[in-house]
């Protein structure tokens, strides 16, 4: 990663000599579509994070004495498991730490799990409403293995629980009585079928609705947890609280910006020529297609499992030539899209671009 290795970051000078940009739909196999407006760059810095004043949110777990429950830790109970963690409880909010490790015995990273302790507790009514949110804030905000898991209605609150994964990043709003960051998690990404070994969905809530939860799990909540998993790497949250609340398009933040500067758009004024590359080798079986529509591209695939590495492959979108010339990036600190999407809980879209390379496909950032 950039962050451990800055040899492997972006230069100004890869800013200024851009010679492609592409979409990547790779390593989650799934259905995807993105309606892109356009490619763009700006400079961003903590100012400038969006600002979201919302009375909305109805405390489930908060812990200043009002919704307050015991918390229980779980890191890495068996199978020789080294990750660790510990927290403390200071002032209104919970600050959990630690480190989630590869497990020798398996080879692959294991799990820190931060709960409420009683398996059959109660929690308020979240029937009716569409995410729970949390309000954080991490000193480790790349880190991505975080997730939010919340049971109902279950035994094995454990291990059938609902499950979903969460990220904070610059697009993350900050909650503007608080200033932690407001994460809100549509109850549609949740799954009770998840991988005991990685925390991942086997079955996804958009593929089958026999593990979404219902209006009768969100009215009987028993425990709310929080899991690094799955991704080796030091963790930290600071927690203010677990909340739910209702929200639609029409409640989504809108950001006016005169700041964002075209690399490439599809309107005439940015244009390039768009060429697909879809599992091209070793049998590959994804596939996908474009249209561009007024001013912008939708593009529409699928990322399929490749028979013979038993593994998903991918779909790129990206603009034709490999040694091309787009507007000069110097100084910027974000690369930025103009998106919507029809499948916006696919967790497999990746952005690219390339310069100072003679292999801008696979050299590319």
């Amino acid at each position: 990663k950039c962050s451990d290795d800055e040899s492997v970051c972006p230069t100004e000078k890869n800013k200024k000599d851009i010679q492609q940009l592409g979409l990547w739909a790779e390593g989650v196999a799934g259905e995807f579509n993105l309606d892109v407006l356009g490619f763009y760059f700006e400079t961003l810095d903590s100012a400038t994070a969006p600002v979201v004043s919302d009375s909305s949110l109805l405390p489930l777990w908060t812990f200043d004495g009002e919704n307050d429950h015991d918390i229980k830790l779980t890191n890495d109970p068996v199978m020789g498991g080294v990750s660790d963690s510990s927290y403390n409880v200071t002032g209104n909010a919970v600050d959990w730490t630690g480190s989630c490790k590869v497990v020798p015995s398996l080879s692959a990273p294991g799990f820190c799990n931060l709960e409420s302790k009683k398996n059959f507790d109660k929690f308020p009514d979240a029937t009716g409403s569409t995410h729970l949110t949390l309000l954080v804030k991490s000193d480790t905000p790349d880190y991505q293995g975080f997730k939010v898991s919340f049971a109902a209605n279950t035994l094995n609150p454990q291990f059938k629980s609902f499950k979903a994964d969460f990220f904070i990043n610059d697009d993350t709003p900050v909650d503007e009585e608080t200033g932690y960051f407001k994460v809100s998690v549509p109850f549609t990404s949740f799954s009770n079928n998840w991988s005991s070994y990685t925390g991942e969905p086997i079955v996804k809530c958009s593929d089958d609705e026999s593990v979404c939860p219902t209006e009768k799990n969100k009215k009987d909540i028993q425990q709310l947890g929080l899991w690094a998993e799955g991704v080796a790497g030091e963790f930290n949250l600071d927690v203010l609280g677990f909340y739910f609340e209702t929200l639609d398009s029409a409640t989504a933040p809108v950001v006016s910006d005169s700041s964002l500067l075209p690399l490439w758009t599809f309107d005439g004024e940015n244009d390039h020529d768009i060429k697909l590359t879809n599992d091209p080798v070793m049998g590959g079986v994804s596939d996908s297609s474009y249209n561009v529509t007024g001013n912008a591209v939708d593009w529409t695939g699928s990322c399929k499992v490749v028979p013979s590495l038993s593994a998903p492959g991918f779909c790129n979108l990206e603009s034709k030539k490999n040694f091309d010339k787009f507007p000069d990036a110097t100084g910027s600190t974000h690369l930025t899209l103009l998106v919507k999407s029809d499948t916006p809980d696919y967790q497999g879209f990746k952005v690219s671009f390339a310069a100072n390379t003679l292999n801008p496909q696979f050299k590319s950032f």
